[in-house]
């Protein structure tokens, strides 16, 4: 076998491997996912594993689901938004060939248009070519007329068909950037934005704080009522959260139950109000069963901020948000807790 068949066994060992690792099936979807995952081209996806793996190396098939979405479904749609912009291009060009090759015949015909209009004002009224050179003249006329035509009607498809090409972009991009249960950013474009936003912040020395928030005992709530009522759950929080952030702020689902707001331009202070009001919000929401009006009680929120250092990667400025929301968790839950909090000591019984 070539080197390059030999490196692709190796790489689906690798895979298979870690899989039987995670105690997940070797199905079509888990491989092409842990495929992805052992070539080492995507460390978002790396990092989700990691963060996601149970202490003693499992993996649940919920999450791996989560991350097959996430990391493979959107890559694509990324693949369609190229075909299309290819397509868009593709047209544009059908439709710069075809006002180039109208221009030309125009440009031929009116020469000729010029050349026998002087050759009638040479010729005498008695003159027996007139006639010909009269036919000449229409016959141009309606070469110049029907080219025209024909312009406008390529132009007329074309525009119909680039309006098309458009809105299906605009729509392809705009699925790609959102969580397709809550109507939020997804974790794709969470991972862009916080990239850009600290960036921005480093380069302008703008103040930038991000939340990470939780939904307290969700996994016993979804086991109670079952999926379906904690998606409703997970759509509720998210339109809570939306209500209460600005236009510059980006809200996103990270996993799960997590959310993350990165805010830009915004004190630590001001997050942990932020975050305190949201809260305050989602605890106010008593929720019923729709069917049966049976009362399911109330959600409640765990939330951790912090803002970004000079010295921080992106990596450490959400391990300290996401340490905090830990700590929250461990103090009780329905809660708000910041950066300048100590820890709890590590003898103390972990949240779940």
């Amino acid at each position: 076998m070539s080197e390059s068949i030999d490196e692709s066994h190796r790489i689906a060992e690798r895979a298979l491997a870690a899989l039987k690792r995670a105690t997940l099936a070797a199905s079509p979807r888990n491989l092409e996912l842990w495929l992805l995952f052992v070539e080492g081209r995507t460390p978002a996806l790396a990092r989700d594993i990691q963060r996601l793996t149970q202490e003693d190396g499992t993996f649940k098939q919920t999450d791996a689901d989560a991350l097959y979405d996430a990391h493979v479904v959107r890559q694509g749609l990324s693949r369609d938004i190229v075909d299309l912009i290819q397509r868009f291009e593709d047209e544009m060009g059908r439709v710069a060939d075809a006002v180039e090759t109208t221009e030309a015949s125009a440009s031929g015909n009116s020469e000729k248009l010029r050349f026998l209009t002087l050759e009638l004002k040479r010729s005498a009224s008695d003159n027996p070519a007139i006639g010909a050179l009269m036919d000449g003249v229409l016959s141009v006329a309606k070469s110049v007329r029907e080219a025209n035509e024909r312009l406008e009607q390529q132009l007329a498809r074309s525009s119909d068909e680039v309006d098309t090409l458009r809105r299906n972009i605009e729509n392809i991009q705009q699925e790609a950037m959102l969580d397709p249960l809550t109507g939020v950013k997804n974790r794709k474009t969470f991972d862009l934005e916080i990239d850009r936003l600290v960036r921005g912040a480093k380069d302008t020395g703008e103040p930038v704080a991000l939340i990470m928030a939780d939904v307290d005992h969700f996994k016993s709530f979804n086991d109670k009522w079952g999926h379906q009522t904690g998606d409703h759950v997970l759509r509720l929080v998210a339109d809570v959260m939306n209500a209460n952030v600005k236009g510059q702020d980006v809200l996103a689902r990270y996993g799960g139950e997590e959310f993350a707001v990165i805010l830009p331009g915004t004190s630590l202070q001001n997050a942990v109000m932020l975050a305190n009001r949201i809260r305050t919000a989602v605890e106010s929401r008593r929720l019923k069963k729709r069917r049966t009006d049976e009362d399911l009680g109330v959600i409640t929120l765990s939330m951790g901020a912090a803002t970004l250092a000079w010295d921080d990667t992106i990596d450490t400025f959400i391990e300290r948000a996401d340490k905090c929301l830990y700590i929250a968790k461990k103090r009780g839950r329905n809660l708000v807790v910041d950066e300048t909090a100590k820890a709890e000591p590590e003898n103390e019984s972990s949240a779940a």
